[in-house]
């Protein structure tokens, strides 16, 4: 997407620091527009990178300006503005890197498929069958687990399960929910299936259920392990109950 902001890495974040070097090697080496336009160019990337915006949009006009200067060297002025926006640069850019904190994930799913939320588990087909109140809870669920936030990451993927649930649900049965509890849901809905008949899913969630019912205990903490396996089960799921998935309209508002 065009609008979606990106994030500074750690490898991004010494980057910033060896461009900001170069720049300022390269204004105090030549005048020729030519070769000082590269070292601007690589500023405009931050039009993309959160909070670096307004810095990557003055060196997008910058680079504009020295890609179409007609004259072999830039006049003075030119190299005072440049100077000054990379004075400028650098002072924002160590305000704002004050606010940023490296967090090292502890947890055995890869760091990068979390980052990249529930549709890195899941493939086009099985998260277009998502809610987008179901996507969400399972992209926060993964930001929680990249934390360390265990028991809220459990929590939530677990919200996620009891919504797929509910749907599932009102559409074998035809049947509108409001208030009914898990275990009511759950237990109606294994009535509408002879025992020889019944989907594995229907097993999953009464796990998912007696998972729910743990992590609500005020006294009960969930281990990044747990919480990895509540939503990676989540996601089987997901995939397991795609035929009746595919089948259901939105659920209604309200």
């Amino acid at each position: 997407m065009a609008d979606e902001k990106l994030y500074l890495s750690a490898w991004g974040v010494y980057c910033i620091g060896d461009n900001l070097e170069r720049l300022e090697w390269a204004i105090a080496a030549t005048k020729k527009p030519i070769k000082l336009a590269p070292f601007i160019e690589s500023f405009r990337f931050y039009e993309q990178i959160h909070p670096f915006e307004d810095i990557g949009h003055e060196a997008r006009d910058l680079h504009n300006m020295l890609s179409s200067y007609e004259k072999p060297e830039v006049s003075a002025e030119t190299i005072n503005s440049l100077r000054d926006a990379r004075a400028r640069w650098y002072a924002l850019i160590q305000e704002r890197l004050q606010d940023l904190y490296l967090v090292t994930p502890k947890c055995k799913i890869d760091p990068k498929k979390l980052m990249g939320g529930i549709e890195e588990f899941l493939n086009q087909q099985h998260f277009s069958l998502l809610e987008e109140i179901e996507a969400s809870d399972l992209n926060e669920a993964c930001s929680c687990i990249l934390v360390g936030s265990a028991t809220a990451a459990e929590h939530i993927a677990l919200r996620a399960a009891e919504s797929l649930l509910r749907r599932w649900y009102q559409h074998k049965t035809g049947n509108k929910l409001r208030y009914e509890t898990w275990g009511t849901v759950l237990n109606n809905l294994v009535k509408e299936y002879p025992e020889n008949k019944r989907p594995k899913e229907i097993s999953l969630l009464g796990y998912l259920k007696q998972r729910r019912d743990e992590v609500a205990h005020p006294q009960r903490v969930s281990s990044l392990l747990e919480a990895e396996t509540t939503l990676m089960n989540v996601c089987i799921l997901i995939e397991g109950i795609e035929p009746v998935l595919a089948k259901l309209a939105p659920s209604p508002v309200g």
